[in-house]
């Protein structure tokens, strides 16, 4: 599996997640209301630098050093979103899986 396919199925699957525990408080959403507050309500912060690193891949003809360097810091190293991916990963067997697996496309 290539690193820009294990940090989508990653952020694909943290924002599944997390779109359902949101909804469990606020109700359901449309595509269109979940997307405007996945990118303004502050609850998602933790996500965009995850998507931001998906966003500079998509912009590489393959990863480069800063980049992969910004990956294994972000999975590895970034207390908040380590926080917040093991509390994912303990009530997703999806995000579990993802988040393995992106961590070994990461070594």
């Amino acid at each position: 599996m290539t690193i820009r396919a294990a940090l989508l199925d990653l952020h694909r699957a943290l924002v599944e997640e997390e779109r359902r525990e949101h909804e469990k408080t606020l109700g359901r959403l449309s595509g269109g209301e979940f997307l405007q507050a996945l990118i303004s309500d502050p609850v998602f912060a933790w996500l965009r630098p995850l998507t931001t690193l998906i966003v500079r891949l998509e912009e590489l003809d393959a990863p480069d050093a800063d980049v992969l360097a910004a990956a294994r810091a972000l999975v590895s190293d970034d207390a908040e979103f380590r926080r917040r991916c093991t509390a994912l990963v303990q009530r997703s067997p999806d995000v579990a899986f993802a988040y393995a697996a992106a961590r070994r496309a990461l070594k």
